[in-house]
């Protein structure tokens, strides 16, 4: 057969497979819909949102807002439901019912049901822990895929010494659930350095086990962790810290992670993620595929690749056993000025999203800060170019969070300032949907049979032409 004909034939037979099959480089994020504004309370300013979708694309957004519908004046924490075409499923609804002084940082999980989890960090609490002055507990509220609460909001750390802050919170497809925070001082050490602690819930809310203690190395501060619960249980934690026990012993900034069992028993000791050690590594995400393989995206001063301009995102995968699977690879291709605070979310098949905010863009917005865009394949190759999110390039739009399904759709939410909608008084909570349903229903889906079938024909063909071509 001449070359000509096998390219023939095989192109033929390529074009039959679904859209996964395809170059990585050919698919490019289909936005579904308009970009749309996720806060319908309007007064004062809504920021730093989070984003939990559940398996058959209903979505969950949680805020940080002041002045809020609920009468929470100080400082609150505001939810809103929407279902997988983009349909609010009501309007906004305040989560925390201690309304005593400020309730910020709130992260979200959802459970393959739909149902779901918002912690925070709270000056005080409904429960035992009266923080020093200025400082916060970790609050806690369930609820079902409806949105109705399951009992009362609850305090997540049992220790109350010091000051508890950001915490990050993951879902098992059972509901089970993770809760991960930096603590200044520590049960298992003495009063001081920050670092990281857990907390394992059922799906009923009731712990499982103790408060425990994540990082290991205690000589420096641990800060800004975040989770990844995987489908059977097993747990992954990331968060940054001032040294390692690694490679990276400078008093700059490195990515640490440790993995857990199920029952919550440590995989092993904390690890240190980044290769490259000039500099900063700081606030790092990390999101699981459905077999278990995980990502780890963080902002970087610096960059081992293209990147020698400010701040670059980075990433590392894992296979889900733990072994690193290829190099730290740079995220961003636009290397104007600064790019930081990525957040990651990972589909069942292993390819994942990565988002992040850019002072400058590629795209249509260079009046300040825009959010960006990439995706992967599992093997880690790109899909696609970068791509920015928001439409409304007025102003500022960063601190993004994204939330994917199990077809490879996602949404992405950020924080804006203004709107193309009706929030005009000041920051906006925003969100841009995205699908490659479109690119895969141009693809015909044919049984294996059949496309054995057709190959089999189109490598006929192509010997013909080729036999053709010779006499």
């Amino acid at each position: 057969m001449s070359s000509r004909g096998s390219a023939l034939a095989l192109a033929a037979v390529g074009g039959l497979s679904l859209a996964s099959a395809l170059p990585a480089g050919a698919i490019t994020p289909a936005r579904v819909g308009a970009e749309f504004q996720v806060n319908a309370y309007t007064w004062s300013a809504q920021f730093f949102p989070d984003v939990a979708m559940a398996a058959d694309g209903d979505f969950i957004v949680v805020w940080e807002g002041f002045d809020t519908p609920g009468g929470d004046t100080t400082g609150s924490i505001l939810g809103r439901r929407f279902a997988k075409n983009g349909a609010a499923q009501g309007a906004d609804f305040q989560i925390n019912s201690y309304t005593t002084n400020t309730q910020r940082r709130p992260s979200v999980a959802a459970d393959a049901d739909g149902d779901f989890v918002v912690v925070w960090e709270s000056v005080g609490s409904v429960g035992t822990d009266t923080p020093i002055p200025g400082g916060f507990s970790i609050q806690g509220q369930r609820y079902a895929s409806d949105g109705t609460a399951r009992g009362a909001q609850f305090q997540v750390n049992a220790y109350t010494t010091g000051s508890q802050h950001v915490p990050s919170v993951s879902a098992a497809p059972d509901g089970d659930f993770v809760v991960v925070w930096t603590s200044f001082g520590s049960p298992a050490t003495s009063f001081g350095p920050y670092s990281i602690q857990g907390q394992r819930f059922a799906s009923d809310g009731s712990t499982q086990g103790a408060q425990f203690q994540v990082n290991t190395y205690s000589a420096h501060d641990s800060r800004f962790p975040s989770v990844s619960v995987a489908a059977g249980g097993d747990f992954v934690v990331v968060w940054d810290t001032y040294g390692s026990p690694g490679t990276d012993t400078g008093i700059s900034g490195s990515v640490q992670a440790r993995r857990y069992a199920s029952d919550g028993s440590a995989l092993g000791l904390q690890f240190q993620v980044n290769t490259y050690t000039t500099d900063d590594q700081e606030v790092p995400h990390v999101a699981t595929a459905g077999d278990g393989s995980f990502v780890v995206v963080w902002g970087s001063e610096g960059s081992s690749g293209t990147d020698a301009n400010g701040w670059s995102v980075q990433g590392q995968r894992y296979a889900s056993g733990g072994s690193v699977a290829g190099a730290e690879f740079q995220v961003n291709t636009d290397t104007t000025d600064n790019q930081f605070a990525s957040g990651v979310a990972a589909s069942a098949d292993g390819s994942f999203v990565v988002t992040w905010t850019s002072y400058g863009s590629s795209g249509t917005d260079s009046s300040y800060a825009s959010t960006q865009g990439q995706r992967y394949v599992s093997d880690g190759s790109a899909r696609g170019a970068e791509f920015q999110v928001n439409t409304y390039t007025t102003y500022r739009q960063y601190r993004s969070s994204v939330a994917a399904d199990t077809e490879s759709g996602f949404v992405v939410v950020w924080t804006g300032y203004g709107s193309l909608r009706t929030d005009s008084s000041s920051y906006s909570v925003q969100g841009q949907r995205y699908s490659l349903v479109a690119l895969a229903a141009r693809v015909p889906a044919t049984s294996s049979a059949t496309r054995f079938a057709l190959a089999a024909a189109l490598l006929l063909l192509g010997a013909a032409y080729a036999l053709r071509r010779r006499a």
